[in-house]
């Protein structure tokens, strides 16, 4: 079972899912400017892809399940329209419109960096709010933590780059109908980023894909139905 996080997140953020996960064999990942990956000079869609390409050949992951969320998703179904290797798919409340908000705060991403905070309270509480509605408990949160915040000179900051938001636009609906393995598309009821109906679309471009909505579920459906997800990658 190989695991792709999210946006600004990393391979923690699957905690809970990881839990009901026993017996198997479970590879999860910080893509590039996530965690504890290091930065990169770019953070195109086909970037991120190469690196799952490359871990799968180096690793000689054959027929692997893949379960990704959000950004992790769309690599996914990225990759499965090309690599033989990846035998199934889970995708979790993937993005699949583009808008000139969206594109404005990319541009405006494109040169940010991540502001230095004396305290390392402040930056706890966003990492917390970031999740909302989902609620994580103080061990969960500081093991977010752990990948998530740094000391530097001055004070404490996110470790992710924050270039990492000035995004290319997305537009799945060019590659989906080219996905070559059972894809199953989860979102949650209550996601703004996958709403339900926009879920059915999304996964009516895939050949043979199955759409489950997620009831009361927000964005991290990760976090909010885990053992359900669990139960999902285990087929």
């Amino acid at each position: 079972m190989l695991l792709l996080h999210g946006l600004t997140c990393h391979l923690g953020y699957w905690l809970r899912v990881a839990r009901f996960l026993d017996g198997v064999r479970v590879v999860a990942l910080d893509f590039r400017g996530h965690g504890l990956s290091e930065h990169a000079g770019s953070y195109g869609y086909a970037d991120y892809e190469r690196d799952l390409v490359s871990l799968l050949d180096r690793l000689e992951l054959d027929d692997v399940t893949v379960a990704g969320h959000s950004l992790g998703g769309y690599v996914a179904l990225l990759a499965a329209t090309r690599s033989e290797r990846i035998g199934r798919l889970l995708a979790i409340d993937v993005k699949s419109d583009w808008t000139e908000d969206d594109a404005a705060f990319a541009e405006r991403s494109r040169e940010a960096t991540q502001r230095v905070e004396p305290e390392r309270e402040p930056l706890l509480g966003r990492l917390a709010t970031s999740v909302s509605p989902s609620a994580l408990d103080a061990d969960e949160l500081e093991l977010l933590a752990e990948r998530a915040i740094e000391p530097v000179e001055g004070g404490w900051r996110f470790r992710w780059d924050r270039r990492v938001l000035a995004t290319e636009p997305v537009d799945p609906f060019a590659f989906l109908g080219g996905v070559r393995c059972p894809a199953h598309v989860m979102a949650g009821s209550e996601s703004e980023v996958m709403p339900p109906e926009r879920a059915r679309r999304f996964t009516d471009a895939i050949p043979g894909g199955t759409v489950e909505i997620v009831d009361g579920a927000g964005h991290h459906v990760e976090l909010d139905a885990p053992e359900l997800v669990a139960a999902r990658i285990l087929g």
